[in-house]
């Protein structure tokens, strides 16, 4: 695993005397636990804690998994920092760093993620295979399985009775063409193309953050023998809130080789989420868009967050919601809100096609809220404008 300046235990008990500025360029208010933008590493060692003017306050830096030095800082504020508003800040120098609130263990054929001793999700390290043994096509790895909100409800699926081929939160594209040959990676039945993990480049515990990198091939079976098309990396990161949880993932997709891959024109498939199949055409389950759309007003519509959620038994309500960042491609993109099943994909190729050319890459990020109960929309937009507003933190002039 790749070396992670974060948890390094710094010497001294006195105030460091490295000055920084935290800005708020947003519209709005921040508060709570929330992520920079990308900056490169500000100290050699990785500051723990910073004290602003309302109190000290926990921040970890988490580097790319293509670079030790260029990241993002996560902090915990311990108060509310106006839009356009800026706290001068210090690093804390300590003997000790502060415990791991988030912790990322490999539990045989899984990665586990759990936030202050409660399990979030599970990372399918290995094949999990098909319930059906004579469609053993349909077995999958690299997806998450099952996704938790803070009291335990499931609010994903694997193998649902009706779509063996949908898994948890997934990314696979549908209708492409690489080499001159259709490849579909979605529809395992085909058995066109696959998604599978093929490494575990880190995991790491924190108190602000945890997660793990990890790289998925999109193979080609079409040729007589499998070819690399697309190899991906994904950085989860699981934030330390316990109510709600939030969860990242950040999508580098690029050519394995030589040969571009083209996205064709399509009504679905991409970054995707299977809801609990309790939610499949039951009383109380549906979709909601940021723009107040529902299953049938929404599909194709291009929302910045889509909820997705049904009956549960310990909060009557569970769901959760997806945001996708205002970076990604094509944003706000179009999403496919499925007719009567608790599936939702993000799909930029509903505008029409693109392609992934050699020495490029398709990068998309995403932020999912595992809820209990009816979602909160004044919270959840909230959450939105953290995480399309990233805060500004660099050294002080």
């Amino acid at each position: 695993m790749a070396p992670l300046f974060c948890g390094i235990l710094l010497v001294g008990t006195a105030r460091g005397d490295e000055a920084f500025l935290l800005e708020n360029k947003g519209p709005a208010p921040v508060a709570g636990i929330l992520a920079s933008a990308e900056v490169d590493s500000l100290t050699v060692e990785s500051i723990v804690t910073l004290a602003g003017p309302q109190g000290d306050f926990p921040a970890q830096f988490v580097p790319n998994a293509d670079s030790a030095q260029r990241g993002r800082y996560y902090v915990h504020l311990p108060a509310e920092i106006p839009a356009g508003g800026q706290w001068s800040v210090r690093e804390v120098k300590q003997r000790e760093a502060p415990p791991d609130v988030v912790t990322v263990e490999q539990a045989e054929e899984v990665l586990v993620v759990q936030v202050q001793g409660k399990e979030v999700l599970r990372y399918h390290v290995e094949l999990l295979p098909s319930p059906d043994p004579l469609q053993p096509e349909y077995g999958r790895s690299g997806f998450l399985h099952p996704v938790r909100t803070a009291l335990g409800t499931m609010v994903t699926d694997d193998f649902p009775p009706d779509h063996l081929h949908q898994h948890g939160v997934m990314f696979a594209w549908t209708d492409t063409t690489f080499a001159g040959r259709h490849v579909d990676f979605w529809n395992s039945g085909k058995q066109a193309g696959r998604v599978e993990h093929r490494q575990l480049l880190r995991r790491y515990s924190g108190p602000v953050v945890g997660g793990f990198d990890v790289q998925l091939a999109h193979v080609d079976l079409t040729s007589g023998k499998p070819v690399d098309a697309l190899l991906e990396t994904w950085s989860v990161r699981v934030y330390a809130s316990a109510d709600p949880v939030l969860l990242e993932i950040e999508s580098v997709q690029r050519t394995a080789g030589s040969t571009p891959l083209e996205i064709r024109k399509y009504h679905y498939g991409g970054m995707a989420v299977r809801g609990n199949r309790g939610w499949y055409q039951t009383d109380g389950s549906g979709f909601l868009t940021s723009e107040g759309k529902n299953r049938w007003e929404g599909n194709h519509s291009r929302p910045r967050w889509v909820d997705v959620f049904g009956r549960a038994e310990k909060s009557e309500i569970a769901g959760v919601t997806v945001m996708g960042s205002p970076d990604n491609f094509r944003f706000p993109q179009p999403v496919r809100l499925h007719p009567d099943k608790p599936y939702f994909s993000f799909s930029p190729q509903v505008e029409g096609a693109f392609t992934i050319q050699p020495k490029s890459s398709y990068r998309s990020r995403y932020l999912f809220i595992p809820h209990d109960g009816v979602i909160d929309r004044d919270r959840t937009e909230a959450v939105w404008n953290n995480f399309a507003h990233p805060l500004m933190l660099k050294k002080a002039s």
